[in-house]
């Protein structure tokens, strides 16, 4: 008798394996931090400027003029200047291409950007940027 009322004990006690809690939800992120996702893309320094939108890429420069198609250009080996930067010297069929990363010269944004000037077919433009 006391082996079936402990036996009994034991089975109340016992319980059905616990079923898995799902996962949490987390709140969604109201959008993708712009840094990741350039990287992402592959792009190596973004610049912008109130009129275009600069990246660099290991084989290739895209530049976004207002006003303007879109623009693919070969990226050349940067010459190394005596001040610290980068100078991409670069054409396509129809467009020139100079772009200076001026590694020397802080944005006024005091972002952590360097400054960025372009020269696009003879059209000087400029603005910050950073290497990613």
């Amino acid at each position: 008798m006391r082996a079936t009322l402990f036996a009994l004990a034991l089975a109340a006690c016992s319980s059905a394996p616990r079923e898995e809690l799902p996962p949490p939800q987390l709140p969604q992120r109201a959008g993708v931090d712009q840094t990741v996702a350039l990287r992402a893309e592959g792009v190596q320094f973004y610049g912008h400027g109130e009129s275009f939108t600069l990246r660099i890429y290991a084989d290739r420069i895209a530049l976004s003029v207002a006003g303007a198609e879109d623009q693919i250009f070969p990226r050349p080996e940067p010459q190394i200047p005596r001040w610290s930067g980068a100078i991409y010297d670069t054409s396509n069929a129809q467009h020139r291409l100079s772009v200076a990363i001026r590694d020397d010269r802080p944005c006024p944004s005091g972002t952590g950007d360097r400054v960025v000037e372009l020269l696009y077919d003879g059209a000087e433009l400029r603005g910050c940027g950073r290497r990613l």
